[in-house]
């Protein structure tokens, strides 16, 4: 006999292997199934169906007698889900696209979870009622599998009154599962039909916020420089777990609109700058520089060789145009961020911190320049990670540490001020042999600390040999003073007195 299905919406192997992957894949996907499996005793049928809500380009609902009892409350939220007048616009940038539906479905799911348990919508008693029901259709399965097997067995394995009690016993056990699963499905469709009308609204409302969380999840991406290009464009494998801690922390998404504001800032800035240092030709190599280009490859602009054309857009995506190697006669070195995380520092302008660090460490990813960020604190080690990895082939810029780069965002150790530490670190980091050598130094913090004289002396002397420079930035939202900063920096700037043109001016320096 044929038995009710799992699965509430019309899918096929292709639909479900796509999900099983996805699920294999993704450890945000993973964690939610494992909070929907408390609740539900089918969450993995009714995740596959929300992800084909969302992926499949038609979305059929099966008939209520083709759904198993113990999935009726499924399918109710599934009917939700498909009757949302928001899913129709959040489906526009999820049909078809595996990752983009499986960001989607981490939101998603969390969030019928939700509707479902709110106030007390769905009792802890019929819960478990449900979970009771799929056991018994289990034992229905396994008990008709028995009987199908006995009955199929060659004469002899039994006597053949052996054989009748057996097959009488597993027809009284099938009889009463069958009669209990009939009131279960009796009662499972009145539940459903019991569920508040407002779970539709609610529904509804998180699916339409559910598309602004994925513009969020856009802006972060492309704000922090994920990706090989610094565009956001991050590899399907970690895209869902960097989108999970996007919208799971408030602190990374202000940071995120913080430093897209300050990259436009500094970009600008650095788009108006005129370099005027002297440069010679150091060799020719491949790459997408079109200011650098063999005059020979500016043939391919021609708009009258078509084919010529084409190869050259084929070559300029890939960065393998032939163009010249320029080196100055004094390139800049590494950058060393040192942030001040001590706990006046909390809130607005821990974010201000890390804003102005971070696009300071996309302006050294756009020169090709290694970044260390050390964030400082008395009574705490010395935070110290590096947010640019090597340069990859086929890249002309060095990709951004994910990780890294959001171990940096969150860490905020609290606790007092010292600047004698981080300070030295910097000056070991920017050493002759060092791998951060003839770096500049900028030194966020909005307080005093004392710094002894000989470590002063020792800075002036190290600066005058090593020829690099240290920036002081005064966060001066409330008193503060910067009277320390001035004794070992070059110059300081102030919060304060930052303007749109000095803040284009900062950027625009290092």
């Amino acid at each position: 006999m044929s038995h009710p299905l799992l699965h509430c919406v019309l899918s096929d192997g292709y639909d479900r292997e796509v999900f099983a992957q996805a699920l294999r894949r993704e450890p945000a996907l993973q964690a939610v199934l494992e909070r929907a499996a408390r609740l539900l005793p089918h969450a993995e049928p009714l995740m596959c169906d929300l992800f084909a809500a969302l992926f499949k380009l038609n979305v059929v609902l099966l008939p209520l007698d083709e759904v198993a009892a113990s999935a009726l409350v499924n399918r109710r939220l599934l009917q939700a889900v498909a009757a949302s007048p928001a899913l129709a616009r959040l489906r526009a940038s999820t049909q078809l696209d595996e990752v983009r539906a499986g960001e989607a479905l981490a939101v998603l799911a969390g969030h019928v979870l939700v509707a479902l348990t709110r106030e007390h919508r769905m009792l802890e008693t019929e819960l478990f009622r449900i979970a009771e029901l799929a056991y018994e259709e289990t034992a229905l399965n396994t008990r008709e599998q028995e009987l199908n097997h006995l009955r199929d067995l060659p004469p002899g394995a039994f006597d053949d009154e052996a054989r009748e009690r057996l097959e009488d016993g597993l027809r009284r056990e099938i009889a009463a599962l069958s009669s209990r699963i009939e009131r279960g499905r009796e009662e499972q469709s009145e539940l459903a039909a019991s569920l508040p009308g407002d779970i539709d609204g609610e529904i509804d409302r998180r699916i339409a916020g559910l598309d602004g969380q994925l513009a969020e999840i856009d802006v972060g991406l492309r704000s922090f420089g994920f990706g090989p290009g610094g565009d956001g464009r991050v590899e399907a494998s970690r895209r869902l777990e960097l989108g999970r801690r996007l919208l799971e922390s408030r602190k990374l998404q202000l940071l995120a609109r913080l430093l897209g504001a300050f990259r436009d800032v500094a970009f600008e800035a650095r788009r108006k700058r005129i370099s005027r240092a002297p440069q010679e030709l150091h060799q020719v190599r491949m790459g997408s520089d079109l200011g650098r280009l063999l005059p020979s490859e500016l043939l391919g602009l021609s708009r009258d060789r078509r084919g010529l054309r084409l190869d050259f857009l084929r070559r300029l995506v890939e960065e393998e145009l032939l163009q010249y190697e320029l080196e100055g006669a004094a390139e800049r070195g590494p950058m060393v961020l040192c942030v001040d995380g001590s706990g006046s520092m909390s809130g607005s302008k821990e974010l201000w911190a890390k804003a102005v660090a971070l696009t300071l460490m996309e302006i050294a990813r756009r020169q090709q320049r290694r970044a260390l960020a050390l964030v400082f604190s008395d009574g705490s080690e010395l935070f110290e990670v590096e947010l640019l990895g090597a340069k990859r082939r086929g890249h002309g810029r060095a990709p951004v540490l994910d990780e890294q780069v959001l171990r940096f965002a969150e860490h905020f150790p609290g606790g007092g001020t010292s600047f004698e530490e981080p300070l030295r670190r910097a000056l070991d980091a920017v050493a002759p042999g060092e791998r951060y050598r003839r770096g500049d130094v900028v030194f966020i913090t909005d307080g005093e600390a004392p710094v002894s004289h000989e470590l002063v002396d020792e800075v002036r002397r190290r600066r005058r040999k090593h020829r690099f420079r240290i920036r002081g930035i005064l966060v001066d939202v409330r008193q503060a003073r910067a009277d320390t900063l001035e004794r070992f920096c070059d110059d300081v700037r102030r919060v304060t007195d930052l303007t749109a043109d000095s803040l284009s001016d900062l950027f625009a320096a290092v």
